[in-house]
């Protein structure tokens, strides 16, 4: 057993016979005291590197996640009843608005003689308005009525000119006047 031992200690035959091992044999006791200081020296370094210096740095930007995490986590618990009711307010508001002028121009657009290609309430209360070869004077008499009677004005409108005179296809974007 001692014999084994010592076996490992020293090194293995194959070991003692290379270049590296008779460089190594060749060295004073002082020079392979450096040398192996050297080499614990820089695999500490290497260690350090590539093992501990990430973890501290990865450790060092999780506890910032979590600090900003837990910072958001108390606003929106402060401000969650706030937000909802805000929340509540402006889907109430819109969907009142949106409901009470959609019948309106719908209406109007039927006693004007209109017809409504597409009609989709947008954010806001707004209203996006498609028309297909209506007419020119129509279509201004239909706006000029909704604005004047119903409180109904456009906020953005394009009219571009059908192949036949005085007619044209129309994207309005109508919302309740205050």
């Amino acid at each position: 057993m001692r014999a084994f031992t010592i076996n490992l200690w020293r090194g293995s035959s194959t070991w003692r016979e290379s270049s590296a091992g008779r460089w190594w044999r060749a060295k004073a006791t002082h020079e392979r005291l450096v040398y192996a200081m050297v080499a614990v020296a820089a695999a500490a370094t290497l260690a350090w590197l590539a093992v501990w210096q990430p973890l501290v740095d990865w450790q060092d930007r999780e506890s910032r996640r979590l600090a900003n995490a837990q910072r958001l986590l108390e606003w929106v618990s402060v401000n969650e009843e706030r937000a909802r009711a805000a929340a509540r307010g402006a889907s109430q508001s819109t969907d009142d608005r949106t409901r009470s002028i959609l019948p309106v121009i719908t209406q109007a657009a039927e006693t004007a003689g209109i017809r409504l290609a597409r009609l989709q309430p947008e954010s806001g209360g707004a209203v996006s308005v498609s028309l297909e070869q209506q007419s020119f004077d129509q279509v201004v008499a239909w706006l000029n009525k909704l604005e004047e009677d119903n409180g109904v004005g456009v906020v953005q409108a394009s009219l571009d000119a059908h192949r036949a005179p005085g007619f044209v296809n129309a994207q309005l974007r109508l919302n309740a006047t205050p």
